[in-house]
């Protein structure tokens, strides 16, 4: 009891974050922290508020933190309405693939909740989720949008990096 005491308060507890997406959108998004040019820090009721535009592409002056995060995904529509986005979890086959605990494979959620990494040689800090339901999910993982993806990141971030220079935490 005392060592798992020790590893709760131990742990980071970085400050809780909501994501506000637009209506109606399915894909990856990126939240590219550290950008000097990038959104300027917004806070609603103590948490981080990231307003991801239609690109999917959030550039930010926010810093990047790890830990255990309190995620909040919503769809906002023009108006200001939101509608919280289920956080879909999964468990691994034997074989090692990924099995998603959904009942609904048509209702839209959060894939993928907490993926990390850098991109390129200058270490460009990164958050992605997927937004998708899970009957299309597969689509966001062909070759040909992840080269469009990539591509559309490579110009948002004015900066050429290979797709094998991408790291995940």
């Amino acid at each position: 009891m005392l060592l798992f005491t020790i590893g709760i308060l131990g742990c980071k507890h970085p400050e809780p974050e909501s994501y506000l997406i637009p209506e109606g959108f399915k894909g990856r998004v990126n939240i590219i922290f550290n950008q000097p040019n990038g959104a300027s820090p917004l806070y609603d009721h103590g948490r981080r508020l990231y307003r991801v535009p239609a690109s999917g592409i959030l550039m930010t002056r926010f810093n990047d933190e790890y830990g255990f995060v309190n995620h909040q995904y919503y769809y906002a529509d023009v108006n200001g309405n939101e509608k919280i986005l289920p956080i879909f979890r999964h468990t691994f086959n034997k074989d090692g693939t990924i099995k998603w605990i959904i009942k609904n494979r048509f209702e839209v959620g959060i894939f993928l909740d907490g993926t990390s990494g850098e991109y390129g040689p200058q270490n460009i800090k990164y958050q992605e989720f997927i937004v998708s339901d899970s009957a299309s999910l597969n689509s966001f993982f062909t070759p040909q949008y992840r080269n469009d993806f990539t591509n559309l990141l490579q110009k948002t971030l004015r900066t050429n990096f290979n797709v094998d220079t991408i790291s995940s935490k």
